[in-house]
């Protein structure tokens, strides 16, 4: 799969304000069975606004470098059903370089290791 090279509609500034993007610290990432591509259920810690789930293809990426990592995270979207799972947040990353046919399979796009749980992104 692809990205699609055409760009995506113009949103305003007052719409973009709306998503709430935050510095969340892996605890912990094993596969998660029971999707259409293989994946990880990630436990986000976002700081004062508690614990997330999030199913997101990262299946190429090692639990033990995802855990301690601080990734950005969208956490106010409508909880998404994946297979068996309920995902809390959308972990966002950029196409893995491996990346099968057919998949979306991702590196996560990361934090400073500075950065604190919760802190918001702008």
């Amino acid at each position: 799969m692809k990205p699609s090279e055409a760009p995506k509609p113009i949103v305003t500034f007052g719409k973009f304000q709306n998503i709430d993007m935050r510095v969340a610290l892996v605890r912990a990432a094993p596969m998660a069975e029971g999707t259409n591509a293989p994946s990880r259920l990630l436990s986000l810690d976002v700081g004062p606004l508690g614990v997330r789930q999030s199913v997101a293809q990262f299946a190429l990426i090692d639990e033990a470098e995802l855990v301690g990592k601080h990734v950005i995270a969208c956490v106010n979207l409508a909880p998404r059903q994946i297979g068996e799972h309920v995902s809390e947040a959308l972990t966002l990353g950029v196409l893995h370089p491996d990346n099968p046919d057919g998949q979306a399979q991702a590196l996560p796009l990361l934090a400073a290791e500075s950065a604190t749980p919760g802190d918001p992104i702008f």
